[in-house]
């Protein structure tokens, strides 16, 4: 009975379900050295390589041996390259939608710790509002409920979202700002019912009401788009002074990042006209326009799921560059990376969820046969 629950409760743990009750079993059970064996014979029992129990929970650390050295047959014996990527999707399996398949060029030495590395919590919800005078509110504090008034337009907190409601008062229009500094995202709805999701370090500059032909706002960062249909009216992104997409009603996503090496702007739904200098073109749901200061390509079939990870909670690492990988962790933990020789030649690939520490982060990272020293707020990659 008792291996029984074990296995219910690891396959909780996998896929994130776990309530708080069972959490507490999970881990008196884990920290009961009688209990080993009995987590040893349930991993091995289990359709999925033993491994997978240990990627992510230290406490499970000590099970790793005496799961591997379990004989059960008719299981064989894992070569070495079979082990690793059986641990590397270990962590796919206990982070719910994790990190897998973490590739490097050549053998480097594991990741390390400075001791005692700080503990750096995920971000969360909030953001600073900037109003047309120039006066802020920090929307984190405030709760469900909030409300003001602006320039005929009714601002409140509803459902952790800041929303706009025209009150149809006339009178001048005034234009806002709403960004998220690194370690925060947020949502708002627009005075025309469109909805926008922010991921961290970047900002939306509005009306509190639209008027004229268009509905015009400007991106810096990244942020998803619900945009209420309007075929009247057509709604702007202006990202630069050379980049704007124009769409009637659609749902797309738009990263501009200024320390990016390139601007994207995927289409999921309904059709986007993306202009990038002399370069037009009509987006189809599930392409990608990509811009550099040399032009814009289309690309098509792109995995959206990767794209909007960071708006389902996730961090999208899939076929990414470590820079590349670095900038998202810089951004969500508010930290800086630098680098102590270069940057390391290590691609990476899957998902991690984002809300976890970034020293859990770290832990699934060291699959990737890295070394680094954390301190403070700074995240050093050390010479290989």
């Amino acid at each position: 009975m008792e291996q029984q629950r074990i296995v219910y409760l690891l396959g909780q743990r996998a896929a994130n379900r776990l309530s708080v009750a069972e959490q507490q079993e999970f881990e008196q059970l884990l920290e009961n050295p009688a209990m080993e064996e009995a987590f040893v014979q349930a991993a091995a029992s289990m359709e999925v390589p033993p491994e997978w129990v240990t990627a992510y929970d230290e406490p499970l650390e000590r099970i790793l041996e005496a799961t591997l050295a379990y004989d059960r047959p008719p299981v064989r014996r894992m070569t070495p390259v079979f082990r690793k990527l059986a641990v590397a999707a270990a962590i796919a399996l206990l982070v719910g939608a994790g990190l897998y398949m973490l590739q490097s060029p050549r053998q480097q030495p594991p990741l390390a710790y400075a001791h005692p590395a700080p503990i750096i919590p995920p971000g969360h919800t909030g953001a600073i509002l900037t109003l047309d005078d120039g006066s802020q509110v920090v929307l984190d504090s405030l709760g469900n409920g909030w409300r003001t008034t602006q320039s005929g337009a009714r601002l409140q907190i509803t459902n952790g979202q800041l929303q706009y409601t025209s009150e149809g008062t006339g009178g001048k229009i005034a234009i806002n700002t709403t960004g998220t500094p690194k370690g925060r995202q947020f949502a708002l709805v627009l005075p025309d019912g469109t909805k926008v999701w922010l991921n961290s370090e970047s900002s939306i500059t509005y009306p509190t009401a639209f008027s004229g032909k268009e509905r015009s706002v400007k991106l810096n960062g990244e942020a998803y788009f619900e945009v209420a249909a309007d075929p009247h009216h057509p709604f702007i992104v202006q990202v630069t002074d050379q980049t704007s997409i124009e769409v009637l009603g659609t749902d797309f996503n738009i990263k501009a990042y200024s320390n990016d090496a390139r601007m994207e702007a995927t289409l999921v739904s309904g059709a986007v006209r993306v202009a990038h200098g002399q370069d037009k073109n009509l987006l189809k749901p599930g392409q990608q326009a990509r811009m550099t200061s040399s032009g814009m390509t289309v690309l098509s079939d792109v995995d959206i799921e990767n794209v909007i990870a960071w708006k389902n909670g996730l961090f999208n690492f899939e076929g990414i560059q470590l820079a590349d990988a670095m900038h998202q962790i810089e951004r969500w933990y508010n930290i800086k990376v630098q680098y102590e020789n270069g940057i390391p030649d290590i691609r990476f690939g899957g998902k991690v969820n984002r809300n976890i520490s970034l020293n859990e982060l770290l832990r699934i990272l060291a699959r990737a046969d890295l070394k680094f020293r954390l301190e403070s707020d700074r995240l050093t990659i050390l010479r290989r």
